[in-house]
């Protein structure tokens, strides 16, 4: 009873959090998509998503790998973390200067789409600098102190690009508004987090960085097929359909994606957990599915209102979009589950393998159905991918306990 107290008061922190950037995001989108359309919408919110692939290379699934090491206290856990700070700050500095320099080189000429990554790219060191902080904060299950900066650095994005869009500001510079807020809040979450470690000064070490790379690899790779399937569809899309199509589909994937958030949060909390108790939980199992079905109707119903909230008016695709989008959330919340479980059981390669088949297959689907169906194909796809990785995830797991219960047995009968 203990634990299930722990995981919904560090779940409900971590909710107050979302709903806060949330929020803040979602009026964003209501002033973009009401000062500069559908086309406009559409090249800020793929310069988003682009920023986002990196947002994920930035974690390389470090936390992660490290996370037992971090259990504790004393001089080897401050260590420790002044060493991933010293990988994080270098990684996230080279991923910043790549982002940034990959459009440029392989695309010829400037666009509203090539110059808001050249402006919102700063974000990427800022996530890697997070993520480093999210390490101690996830392992202490503190996730107030990353709540509370929020109150400040949200409306500060929000502000600024309320102000630059006030003044009709090219596109492209809205993507400051998201440097503002994770700048600001950044340096709050470093002085917060000077309660639980002292000592916030990197350690270069090579021969950790080397070791961590190595280590964490295979969950980086799984990490990172699972946002390229994700949102690889925006990029199709923009590429067969055009960025007022891209808009519209990617206003109802910004409501999709926030609430798929919940039950990552949940696996925040509930992770730590199931390290010490290597195993999972079947209640947790059925509160997830419970929950993903209260929102899927929730969602389905709610989709015009919600739309219309955000845009005030237009964006009729979106309703169908999100609608179709609602659907999909069974799926995800189990998989976020399973995906850690597999992780806990160190099922590294077997993650690979799943979320590989699920690229291919979502990538496919994507390209042979968005030049005839556009966002309404991007939309159904996009739910089916995740219903294929769960049961592969089923599958998966349900082999390795045959495995072991095989073995067992041999060992019994010899």
């Amino acid at each position: 009873m203990q634990k299930l107290i722990k995981i919904i008061h560090q779940t409900v922190w971590q909710t107050v959090f979302k709903v806060i950037t949330t929020l803040g995001g979602f009026i964003i989108l209501g002033i973009v998509s009401r000062n500069y359309g559908e086309a406009g919408l559409g090249n800020f919110t793929l310069a988003l998503t682009y920023l986002a692939f990196f947002y994920v290379l930035a974690d390389f699934g470090f936390n992660g790998y490290i996370l037992r090491r971090l259990q504790g206290t004393g001089y080897r856990v401050q260590n420790e973390w002044r060493k991933l700070l010293g990988v994080r700050i270098l990684w996230g500095g080279f991923l910043t200067i790549l982002a940034a320099t990959l459009p440029l080189i392989f695309t010829p000429g400037l666009s509203d789409f090539k110059l808001a990554v050249l402006v919102g790219a700063l974000t990427i060191f800022l996530n890697s600098i997070f993520f480093c902080v999210q390490a101690l904060i996830q392992v202490n299950l503190k996730y107030e102190y990353s709540s509370w900066p929020v109150f400040l650095s949200a409306p500060a994005g929000v502000l600024l690009i309320f102000y630059l869009s006030s003044v009709r500001a090219p596109v492209y510079l809205l993507t400051a508004g998201y440097v503002l807020s994770w700048l600001v809040y950044t340096c709050l979450l470093l002085l917060l987090v000077r309660r639980i470690i002292k000592q916030l000064f990197p350690i270069f070490s090579k021969k950790y960085l080397v070791a961590l790379f190595q280590g964490s690899f295979p969950l980086a790779a799984t990490l990172f097929l699972n946002v390229i399937y994700f949102r690889a569809d925006a990029f199709i899309l923009s590429f067969f359909k055009g960025s007022a199509e891209v808009g519209v589909y990617n206003l109802a994937y910004q409501v999709f994606q926030a609430i798929l958030v919940l039950p990552a949060f949940m696996m925040n909390s509930y992770y730590p957990m199931m390290l010490k108790a290597r195993k999972t939980s079947k209640l947790a199992s059925l509160g997830l599915l419970i929950l993903s079905l209260a929102i899927l109707l929730t969602t389905y119903y709610l989709s015009p209102v919600i739309i219309k909230l955000i845009t005030g008016s237009g964006f009729a695709g979106s309703v169908e979009s999100l609608k179709i989008l609602s659907f999909g959330f069974p799926a995800y919340f189990l998989s976020a589950l399973l995906m850690w479980v597999m992780v806990a059981k160190k099922k590294y390669k077997s993650l690979l393998v799943v979320y590989g088949l699920g690229l291919i297959v979502n990538i496919a689907a994507n390209l042979y159905s968005i030049p005839q169906y556009g966002f309404v194909a991007a939309s159904w796809i996009t739910g089916i991918s995740e219903y294929l990785i769960l049961a592969m995830q089923i599958v998966s797991l349900q082999s390795s306990v045959f495995s072991f219960q095989k073995n067992k047995n041999l060992t019994t009968d010899s």
